[in-house]
């Protein structure tokens, strides 16, 4: 994917469900805000989603900021226990940290959302 550059400031209403591009999965819908100078930022909102049965983890550090709702995390090792995230929390995966998040409570209407922002990879920022 190519880097997306802009002279002017820009400005996306997360909450309302603005980015630059928006996929669906069962896990959630993402929204791609930002790709560029070495960086990736996207939203995550969770709703009425499935969990996830594996296991997520990146090649590099990965930033969690919590902005509505509650994001449970679950981590695969027993040296790290689960923790909940609320609104203005900020979690840092470190490379190759395998978790699963979603929605907490399973059975609240309203979206849980996060931004997401992580290096792009060397052999996909070009």
């Amino acid at each position: 994917m190519e880097e997306m550059r802009s002279e002017q400031a820009r400005i996306f209403r997360v909450t309302h469900g603005e980015a630059i591009a928006i996929t669906q999965t069962p896990y959630g819908s993402v929204g791609q805000l930002y790709r560029g100078e070495g960086i990736e930022a996207v939203w995550v909102s969770k709703q009425n989603e499935s969990i996830d049965p594996d296991w997520f983890s990146q090649s590099s550090v990965d930033l969690i900021i919590v902005l509505q709702g509650k994001l449970r995390v679950e981590f695969e090792s027993d040296d790290q226990p689960d923790v909940m995230l609320e609104p203005g929390d900020v979690l840092i995966l470190q490379a190759q940290t395998r978790c699963r998040a979603y929605r907490w409570p399973r059975d609240i209407q309203t979206p849980t959302i996060f931004l997401a922002v992580y290096p792009i990879p060397e052999h996909h920022a070009h």
